[in-house]
């Protein structure tokens, strides 16, 4: 849901003067009256630009349905967590009161972040539940969860001139929509047409008649990330959501989607990088417990590369300059594999990398880590041949390089593609692995070829 874009100063300066119980008296009437002429946003405006202090005293200064009112609208411009820490104490029945006067979605957005006992309490004493319990059933993250049910609706068999007196009876809600949208008899959604299309029609016709039949539309199970990728794709500013029988439940719009999309890519991004789900100002004990046992999986990796590189003790001792070189190919290898993992894994996330197209990935990571091995290999081996003066270890280091790059290629483009065969998250510590394999077979590689040419290097 969108922040209050307003952030209005504290107080007037007018307002500084004046004695506080004249003005918190002043304040209640200018609210009061812009919220009874209508005027919700000023209203929101003026009680957000208040102090805490003088808040809490003009709200008790309210009467009780304009205090609610107020609440309810806040929680318009309020974040689903912060909007149960605001009433989340309150008793059922006072909580079902600001609800009754809120939008349905609003409604299940706080309901879903309050105890599953008070929910009930809560419905139970809501006026009219009905819409409410319905959107309940879907999970936050899904269509059915993002959807908005009141949206204009029209059968197709409607005048054109009443379908624009079914328009003018939403008052200044009208405002926003571009579109309605057509069903039939049993509400099954048939098309859509422009506002614009509606007004310069002829009043003979129906809009059946001038509809566009061709709609995109997705059931309420469907993931919000897919919703997202659709209207992306498509272009849409709505994006209807029916049941299994192709019934219009409601429509899930662009706006609800922006901080899905942004939420979703900071969580991609966290989970490579092994600290999903933690914030920069969260709890201490919360960042711990979500990054010590990556530490300890990178810690056991580490050790894992210490062993491989065990074996060829001896051939570092006879060749110390293997040591320096080390780094370089572990170091190249882990750069070119995290750049691939991030962005094979930040595509399937956009919907961008189909499952047949698999395959064709792999090929196409392998291709540009042969390219970038050759590239780098053929740089490396020469500063190594300029600073060492041998031409042998220049071509060991150029050889393991290319070999580094390709696995980097190969497992910065598999690992991602192996965990979303298996059902399951791709994002998760893909990173850690594919650093992992670049390590221990860059080692391998590099200090295996020292060996297998340790005559020409001593």
């Amino acid at each position: 849901m969108e922040q209050s874009p307003i952030t209005p100063p504290e107080t007037r300066a007018e307002d500084q003067n004046r004695p506080p119980e004249e003005l918190i008296q002043g304040l209640v009437q200018e609210l009061q009256r812009l919220l009874e002429s209508g005027q919700r946003p000023e209203a929101i405006e003026r009680f957000g630009g208040l102090h805490p202090v003088d808040q809490g005293e003009v709200l008790d200064g309210l009467s009780r349905y304009i205090q609610q009112s107020l609440i309810a609208d806040i929680l318009e411009y309020l974040e689903p967590e912060e909007s149960a820490e605001l009433l989340g104490g309150r008793k059922p029945a006072d909580l079902a009161q600001v609800l009754d006067l809120t939008d349905a979605d609003v409604a299940v957005d706080l309901l879903q972040h309050i105890s599953e006992d008070k929910q009930q309490e809560t419905l139970a004493a809501m006026v009219d539940s009905a819409e409410v319990s319905e959107l309940l059933q879907y999970q936050d993250d899904t269509a059915g969860g993002l959807m908005t049910p009141d949206y204009p609706v029209v059968l197709e068999t409607t005048a054109m001139p009443n379908a624009l007196d079914q328009l003018r009876l939403l008052g200044p809600d009208a405002e926003d929509i571009n579109s309605v949208l057509l069903v039939d008899t049993e509400h099954r959604l048939v098309g859509s047409l422009s506002v614009t299309r509606l007004a310069l029609a002829r009043a003979h016709m129906v809009v059946g008649d001038i509809m566009d039949r061709k709609i995109n539309s997705v059931v309420a199970v469907t993931d919000q990330e897919e919703c997202a990728g659709v209207m992306q794709r498509y272009n849409l500013s709505l994006l209807p959501v029916v049941d299994w029988e192709g019934r219009l439940a409601g429509v899930v719009l662009a706006e609800d989607l922006m901080d899905v999309v942004a939420e979703e890519a900071t969580e991609d991004m966290f989970r490579i990088a092994s600290v999903g789900g933690e914030r920069i100002a969260g709890p201490l004990t919360n960042s711990l417990r979500r990054r010590l046992p990556r530490v300890y999986i990178n810690l056991a990796t580490a050790f894992l590369a210490a062993v491989m590189v065990s074996p060829f003790e001896d051939t570092i001792t006879k060749v110390v300059a293997l040591e320096v070189f080390l780094p370089v190919v572990a170091s190249q290898g882990g750069i070119g594999g995290t750049q691939a993992v991030t962005l094979v894994v930040r595509s399937m996330a956009l919907g961008e990398v189909l499952r047949r197209f698999g395959l064709r990935l792999l090929a196409r990571e392998l291709a540009l880590g042969l390219i970038h091995g050759v590239a780098l290999g053929i740089v490396v081996g020469f500063v190594a041949y300029l600073w060492k003066g041998n031409f042998t270890l220049g071509l060991v280091l150029g050889f393991a390089m290319l070999g580094n790059m390709l696995v980097a290629g190969m497992f910065g483009a598999g690992v991602p593609l192996l965990p979303r065969h298996l059902k399951m998250d791709p994002a998760v510590s893909s990173a850690v692995f594919v650093t992992t394999f670049t390590d221990v077979i860059g080692f391998v590689l590099f200090l295996g070829l020292a060996a297998a040419f340790i005559d020409h290097l001593v």
